[in-house]
């Protein structure tokens, strides 16, 4: 009975873990291209073309 239950607070534990480190990769990745989106963007403005958006484009792909 032990055991079992030490299983189910390890297994809670690492799915707690799992989902955390999910939730803040996403929003690492989100603040990051939203960053990239806003540079480019500007960009795109001062330059008065969509030049720096195809550049951009390559340089991702």
């Amino acid at each position: 009975m032990v055991l079992l239950t030490e299983v189910l607070i390890y297994g809670a534990i690492g799915f707690l873990t799992f989902v955390i480190g999910l939730l803040a990769g996403y929003l690492a990745m989100t603040r990051y291209y939203e960053r990239q989106f806003i540079r480019v963007a500007e960009s795109c403005r001062d330059a008065d073309s969509i030049e720096p958006l195809l550049e951009e484009l390559e340089r991702e792909s």
